[in-house]
């Protein structure tokens, strides 16, 4: 099959392939073939069935069709290979000139490929690395929270105490300011829900309404929810808790001895005392805030490289993007019983619009980062290694406290899931490498980001 390049523009590339007489023929007679020995042909032996026959049941242009999809798929790795092409999507094949027997055929193939990506001068760049400090608070929390998992429950005929298990009839209501309902509230709902004020994500209005009451008594929370709740209902909106109190308990704690951190570590723990108890809390806390430390700069490193990087990006790319994000957000929604309309305030025609342009600029900023990290892997040399996924088994295998031949046989028999680790192996390496290339500088806080100054 001979090939020539038509042209290129932006990431979209056309090449002219003309297919042989001879060839045609032969994926014509494969085709029939195969067709015979699928379809069922009365009178006719499986595979028998003469040219006219197959020809009146499929139609001598679907045969040609098939017959040229035939040679293009044979040919199209090499199409690639030969034109160095890069591509993001599957081609489109479409015929340009007439399609007769014993005559060649002209089709022309379009490519999408990955656009050309320019990154920034990024050695020497600057860029922020929290460095967190543990505190004895914070090991006093953590050994806390621990007590409460392992405590022992207790209804307790009293008022609520800090530190209490409550049982409660709830009914969440987005209202206005005022305290007047909202316009698009659909009708609230009461539910029966434990809160635990021995954890200290407990709103403060939560716990500061239930101080003080008793088994029957009610009590009501007002307060601005954050727009990046989980809760997409209530994100960004003002609500009230009505709580009806139906049971007070309390934690019963135990006491923290060798028993306690038998039950803690295992039997075959080595702690045997407090300090050593609290020692191990704080490496433990110390390990957590680092990992999540590390994790908050590599994807701060990739976001402000793509930020910098001249690229053009392509409309089916996004295009899919937003779709994926869109049927993610819908299953999110018909998890939770929740209309879509109203998880996404969508019922009107501004809040379509926002949405609309909320989801455009996730997906813009997925595919940016995307594009920018497949440019930073070959400029950097990225391999994902053997021994880069036998070292990652390994460290799966001693936090899951499994044998390491367990972890590897499950990659190995899920392959999307052995991808997708793949992909979290190579963005690692990727931000790793990145950032011996940057300047880091340790900092307790992020600075925050410099407001324009007015008129720029």
């Amino acid at each position: 099959m001979r090939t020539e390049l038509l042209g290129q523009e932006k990431n979209i590339v056309r090449i002219k392939a003309e297919i042989e007489a001879g060839d045609f023929i032969k994926a014509i007679n494969k085709t029939i073939t195969e067709l015979s020995q699928q379809g069922n042909f009365p009178g006719f032996r499986k595979g028998r069935a003469p040219r006219r026959i197959v020809e009146m049941r499929f139609g001598r242009g679907a045969i040609y069709n098939e017959a040229i999809e035939k040679i293009m798929n044979e040919e199209l790795q090499q199409v690639i290979e030969d034109y160095e092409l890069d591509i993001i999507d599957t081609p489109t094949l479409s015929v340009t000139g007439n399609v007769e027997e014993g005559k060649p055929i002209t089709c022309e193939l379009t490519f999408e490929v990955r656009p050309e990506v320019e990154l920034p001068e990024f050695d020497g760049m600057e860029i922020e690395k929290v460095v967190t400090e543990v505190t004895e608070a914070d090991v006093d929390r953590l050994a806390k929270r621990i007590q409460v998992q392992l405590a022992d429950i207790r209804e307790a005929d009293r008022s609520i105490q800090d530190g209490d298990l409550v049982d409660l009839e709830l009914t969440i209501r987005a209202i206005n300011p005022d305290g007047t309902e909202t316009e698009d509230q659909p009708k609230p709902e009461t539910t029966h829900e434990k809160i635990n004020l021995a954890d200290e994500t407990v709103r403060a209005q939560v716990r500061e309404a239930l101080m003080g009451k008793s088994k029957g008594d009610e009590a009501e929370a007002v307060f601005d929810v954050e727009e990046g709740h989980a809760d997409r209902t209530l994100a960004g909106k003002h609500v009230s808790y009505r709580m009806k109190v139906e049971t007070v308990s309390e934690y019963v704690l135990p006491e923290v001895n060798e028993e306690f951190f038998r039950n803690v570590f295992g039997e075959n723990t080595d702690i045997k005392d407090e300090a050593a108890y609290r020692a191990r809390l704080r490496q433990d806390i110390e390990g957590e805030v680092s990992q999540e430390n590390k994790a908050d700069l590599y994807n701060r490193a990739i976001d402000l490289v793509a930020s910098k990087s001249k690229l053009e990006l392509p409309d089916r790319f996004i295009a899919g993007q937003i779709q994926s994000f869109r049927r993610e957000d819908e299953e999110w929604a018909k998890s939770n019983g929740i209309d879509m309309d109203t998880a996404f305030g969508i019922n009107t025609e501004e809040g379509r619009k926002g949405y609309e342009a909320l989801l455009r600029t996730r997906a813009e900023t997925a595919v940016r980062n995307v594009l920018v990290i497949g440019k930073l892997v070959e400029v950097l040399g990225i391999r994902i290694e053997q021994s880069d996924l036998e070292a990652e088994f390994d460290r799966r295998a001693e936090e899951l406290h499994v044998s390491r031949g367990f972890v590897a046989k499950y990659f190995y028999e899920h392959k999307n899931q052995l991808d997708r680790l793949t992909d979290q192996l190579r963005w690692d390496k990727t931000a790793e490498a990145l950032l011996s290339h940057m300047a880091v500088k340790e900092v307790k806080e992020l600075s925050k980001p410099e407001q324009p100054q007015q008129g720029e």
